[in-house]
């Protein structure tokens, strides 16, 4: 298939825009809670287009069967999006083997019944099965609701989630399902669970539940293997396996520089070397971030959905990923300029940059053993001109990427400047998508061996 004919499955996928924009709004929101994690005001690094859908469909509570579907049919891209319509979630095991405590709550506000069916913890995963009566007539967009979990329990304090929980009708009924995987070192055998939705099918209101959980047999496997990579000056260590009644998942710890963090996508390997589940998120639940003097230390637990290891011998493959922070930089920075990490061997110079009033030409290089056309599709979303001050009170131009020489890995951003401009040259600021080229140029450690008793 020709990349011209890729571009044009990709383009006719259908993708429900309004639910999409209040899932990152949630997902926003959720990160100003995070108290483990320091963010930047403002996100500068946009996954390429496919990681980002497959992190927003990670999340079991915003599934949008019919993107999953399409995206699967994609040749190259259905590769990664397979798994998500196998694997699903945890819940989906657990109903099958009806492993789910019966719960039977009820909440009741706006003329709007919800219900929490059931609930279950496996693994270091929570969840529950909700449904809705009393349903407002409302557009597909609109099917769903807003939860939080954990709110004012001080034993979750900085790890609160705020998400959406979407709503199907199955022979008639409304029905949700919110998952939910616990940031807990060590995890408790019982527990009670505060929920408490605030908006449902467009309505606001107060349904809150305490639901309490405990915890089916659960089998745990500590092993402490290490594979290290001192060029990266990274390492990670391969902790335990929590094997549930209908999931898996591993902790794992990442040894980073303290100022550059390091990032691990995992692939579960069969004793041959064979994929046998690949986590395309970028990153994993994080557990616990601490800092020494030189390093950044990790705990991250990587969850496994509808999904147990039959016993034998197996690999975890991590690829790392590097994220720093890069300063917006003027058009009057002295040439050339060099921008490039400590420990990944991605490099990008800025060789020119030509103004005149009706656009900016930017030339630029790149090292990297990304392909041509990753770099140009990375490059394009992620490179812009800042005119004036940041977004919201200035305005981000996009610019046309041309490939000057694919060989030397050399390329020309041109922004279009917009008429009329009040801003001087001494007022543009380029920002050259480095940290979010680098985030997605993953580097292969050595795998971890591992059995399953």
């Amino acid at each position: 298939m020709s990349k011209h004919d890729l571009q044009n499955d990709y383009n006719q996928i259908p993708v429900p825009q309004a639910a999409l924009q209040e899932r990152i709004r949630q997902g926003m929101e959720q990160g100003k809670r995070e108290q483990q994690i320091k963010r930047p005001k403002r996100l500068r690094r946009l996954v390429v287009s496919t990681g980002l859908a497959a992190s927003l469909l990670i999340t079991s509570t915003f599934v949008i069967p019919s993107f999953a579907t399409a995206m699967a049919k994609v040749p190259l891209l259905g590769q990664m999006y397979r798994p998500f319509l196998e694997q699903e979630n945890t819940g989906t095991a657990i109903s099958q083997k009806q492993l789910a405590t019966k719960i039977n709550q009820v909440a009741s506000d706006n003329g709007i019944d919800i219900q929490v069916i059931d609930a279950y913890y496996d693994g270091a995963t929570i969840g529950m099965n909700l449904t809705a009566t009393g349903v407002p007539n409302v557009k597909a967009e609109a099917r769903s609701g807003l939860y939080e979990l954990f709110k004012g329990d001080k034993r979750f304090e900085g790890t609160e989630t705020m998400e959406l929980v979407h709503f199907k009708q199955v022979k008639g009924v409304w029905q949700g399902r919110i998952e939910y995987t616990l940031g807990e070192t060590k995890l408790q055998d019982t527990m009670r669970v505060p929920v408490v939705l605030t908006d449902v099918f467009g309505v606001k209101g107060n349904w809150a539940f305490n639901v309490p959980v405990k915890r089916l047999p659960v089998v745990e496997q500590v092993y402490g293997t290490t594979v290290k990579n001192p060029i990266y000056q990274t390492e990670v260590t391969l902790d335990k396996l929590i094997q549930g009644k209908g999931s898996t998942s591993f902790d794992y710890t990442t040894r980073s520089p303290k100022k550059e963090r390091a990032r691990v996508e995992m692939t579960l390997l069969d004793s041959s070397a064979k994929e046998i589940i690949h986590n395309w998120t970028n990153s994993t639940q994080s557990v616990k971030r601490t800092k020494t003097g030189t390093a950044a230390i990790e705990q991250s637990r990587l969850i496994l959905g509808n999904y147990v290891i039959p016993k034998g011998s197996y690999l975890l493959q991590p690829s790392l990923s590097i994220d720093i922070n890069t300063q917006p930089i003027p058009l009057t920075e002295p040439l050339p300029y060099r921008q490039q990490s400590e420990t990944h061997p991605l490099e990008m110079t800025i060789t020119s940059i030509e103004t005149t009033p009706e656009q900016v030409v930017v030339e630029f290089s790149k090292k990297s053993s990304s392909s041509q056309s990753d770099m140009k599709l990375n490059i394009s979303r992620s490179m812009r001109l800042l005119e004036g001050t940041e977004p919201p009170d200035g305005r981000e131009i996009k610019p046309k990427v041309t490939v000057l020489d694919a060989e030397k890995q050399t390329f020309r951003s041109t922004f279009r400047l917009p008429e009329p401009s009040e801003h001087t040259r001494e007022e543009y600021y380029l920002e050259t998508g480095y940290s979010n080229t680098l985030v997605n140029t993953p580097l292969e450690l050595r795998p971890i061996p591992f059995t399953v008793n």
